[in-house]
Formats: structure tokens, C-alpha cells, sequence
């Protein structure tokens, strides 16, 4: 007397289903049902089941899809909430599947339950989310340093580290008009400011010896690893910029001494691209144990080259340290490395140093299995 049905994605379904007869042995039952789809019709259902109905009891068999680990972002508190006395981090987890996602947190690898606030997970689209808080006095969040939302996911268990941070400067770029704007009747002038701590920073400008100028300031950025980043723009008349005699972009943050980039007047020859160099690590580092890529930009001119690191696609911040821009005869040049442990080198393949100069970008990649030794 057991009955079996078909739902895709909880509608009951009749086509294409052949149910067998019951059979016995040694007094007990049993059958079997088959549900038939083209791979078309597989691929447009998301969730199967076998409802199976036997006297006063029924019983739900899913069959679920594959198991798709979260993407874990950790939030840092942000500066308005510092300032008004309490500090809350936030873990976000996104695009997994089935549910069953646990989160738990840790300061300075103790685990903490007080303060911690998680939501129930959300469905959309056959994938879940779900978030969670730890929230602390000022004062708590400045007693602790490094901040932890570990998540665990059927066998996966992966740990997102928050460390706690003072304020850290930002690192100013001024990227100057190039020559075929300064034909125009206007000029942009462009402050890149990157990797400052906490959010709040005012990006602001001055002409030679005239007073304060305010340009458009961006959005901040938040980077994965708490820093933030922004820029401002000014637009000004061209006679006004080459009458002036330097160009400072400042940031200014409540109770802290400004940081200044300023560069005496505007680049009037040509915008020169830097010639790049990425060179592999050597045999002598790696068995050592440790692995660093350099990358080197050359002759380029005017200053204000960015160079960020990519590894198998992925931009990476750890382990990236880069020089400031040096000026011999006119040209500038400057230096990026990083690096890795050598466990770390040989999970990548595709290592890449990008750089930016103005309106051009070059990617120079490095494969590690076209490395010798």
C-alpha cells in the first residue's frame, strides 16, 4: 500500500514517472519509481523529491544539488560607530549550498559567545546566506587584536581574521592631466588615496600659494582586509593650471596630522609608459622555504604608476610591499614584490603584476610551471 509521487521544485509531476509493482519477500514490500527528463528538463529543476505516503505516514526524500561552500566577507566596524562608543563586526555568508552553515567567533584565538547575534539563513535561488554580528564597547574592541569568524560547512571549515588596526595613512597618488588634455579648455587632476585606516579620511587640494581647494570626492572602498580606499577630483580652467607654480592633495582625518603628496608643476613633455619586468623567484629562496616575484617599472614618466598583484585571477594585498617612485634625469621608476611561503607559491600557476599609468594598463604574467628549478 505505499504510494510514491514526484515534485521539481515542489510541484508535483506525472510525466515521464513509472512506478513498479509492489513485491514480497518474507512478509516485508518493496518497490521502486523512476522519474525520466531529458538533460534539458534535469537542468531546468533545481530541487527533486520522492514523497513516498505508507498508511499515516509520509515521508520527503530530496535529492540535493552539489555543496557549494560560502563566501565569507568580515566587516570591520566602522568610524561613525567608534566614535559613538561601541563596535560591531559583521560576517557575511553568501552563495552556499545546502543549508547547515555555522559561524562562530573569536578574539585573539579565544572563542566569544557574548555580544554575537546570528540570523537564520535565507533561501534565494536554490542558495543560502546568512550573517552574523559581534558587537563590543570601544573599549572591548581596543582591548582585543586580531578578530575571528570561523565558519564551518559540512566538511569545509574556513576562518576569516579581522586584525584590529590604529590609524594608518593612506598613500597619496596625484595623477596629473596628460598632454592632450592640457590642449583642451579644462584639466582633471585625479588624488588616488589607498590603504588608509579607519574610513572618514577628506581628500583636499591646494594650487601653488592659493588657499584650500575642494574637489569631488568618491565613495570609500572597502578592501577585504579592512583598509580603505577613495579618490578626488579636481576640474580646473588650463591657463589656471599652468600659471600654478605646485599641486599638493591632502588628507585629513579629526585629530590627525595631514598627510601631503605635492608635485611642483605639471609634466609638460609627453606621458612615457613604463617598461616592466617580473622576475620568478629563485632556486636559492625557494628551498629556503620562501618564494618573492619583483616586479620592476622603468623609465616612465610623469610619476603616478599603481601596480597591484594577481594570483590565478584574484587581485592580492598580503605579502605586497612597493617601493615609492624614484626620479633620476627626468624618468621615474619604482619596484613591487611579493611574497609567499613556498607551500603558497606552488598552490598558484598564474602569477601577474598589473600596472597602470595614467589612461594605459599593461598585465605582465608569470606562470610557475614555465619556471626552471
Amino acid at each position: 500500500g505505499a504510494l510514491v509521487s514526484w515534485e521539481v521544485d515542489g510541484l508535483e509531476v506525472s510525466q515521464g514517472v513509472v512506478t513498479s509493482p509492489e513485491e514480497e519477500k518474507e512478509g516485508l514490500y518493496r518497490r521502486s519509481s523512476t522519474l525520466t527528463l531529458s538533460k534539458a528538463g534535469w537542468e531546468q529543476g533545481e530541487l527533486y523529491t520522492c514523497r513516498v505516503s505508507h498508511f499515516q505516514h509520509t515521508q520527503a526524500s530530496p535529492l540535493p544539488g552539489p555543496t557549494v561552500s560560502p563566501t565569507v566577507s568580515l566587516l570591520p566596524p566602522s568610524s561613525e560607530q567608534l566614535s559613538g562608543g561601541s563596535a560591531s563586526l559583521a560576517c557575511l555568508l553568501t552563495g552556499y549550498s545546502p543549508q547547515g552553515a555555522l559561524v562562530s567567533w573569536e578574539v585573539d584565538g579565544l572563542e566569544v559567545s557574548q555580544g554575537v547575534v546570528t540570523s537564520p539563513e535565507e533561501e534565494k535561488e536554490g542558495l543560502y546566506r546568512r550573517s552574523s554580528t559581534l558587537t563590543l564597547s570601544k573599549a572591548g574592541w581596543e582591548q582585543g587584536e586580531l578578530y575571528t569568524c570561523r565558519v564551518s560547512h559540512f566538511q569545509h571549515t574556513q576562518a576569516s581574521p579581522l586584525r584590529r588596526m590604529g590609524v594608518v595613512p593612506p598613500s597619496l597618488t596625484v595623477l596629473l592631466p596628460s598632454s592632450e588634455e592640457q590642449d583642451q579648455g579644462n584639466v582633471a587632476l585625479v588624488c588616488l588615496a589607498h590603504r588608509g585606516f579607519p574610513g572618514g579620511w577628506n581628500l583636499g587640494w591646494r594650487l601653488g600659494a592659493r588657499g584650500a581647494l575642494q574637489g569631488s570626492q568618491s565613495l570609500e572602498v572597502l578592501e577585504k582586509d579592512g583598509h580603505y580606499s577613495w579618490s578626488s577630483s579636481l576640474t580646473l580652467p588650463t591657463d589656471q593650471w599652468r600659471k600654478s607654480g605646485s599641486v599638493t592633495c591632502e588628507a585629513s582625518l579629526k585629530d590627525q596630522t595631514p598627510i601631503t603628496h605635492t608635485l611642483e608643476p605639471h609634466h609638460s613633455g609627453p606621458t612615457v609608459s613604463p617598461t616592466v619586468f617580473l622576475l620568478p623567484p629563485s632556486s636559492e629562496q625557494l628551498s629556503g622555504g620562501s618564494a618573492s616575484l619583483a616586479c620592476l617599472l622603468t623609465g616612465y614618466s610623469p610619476q603616478g604608476a599603481l601596480v597591484s598583484w594577481e594570483v590565478d585571477g584574484l587581485e592580492v594585498s598580503q605579502g605586497v610591499v612597493t617601493s615609492p617612485e624614484q626620479e633620476k634625469e627626468g624618468l621615474y621608476r619604482r619596484s613591487s614584490t611579493l611574497t609567499l611561503s613556498k607551500a603558497g607559491w606552488e598552490q598558484g600557476e598564474l602569477y601577474t603584476c598589473r600596472v597602470s599609468h595614467f589612461q594605459h594598463t599593461q598585465a605582465s604574467p608569470l606562470r610557475r610551471s614555465q619556471c626552471l628549478g
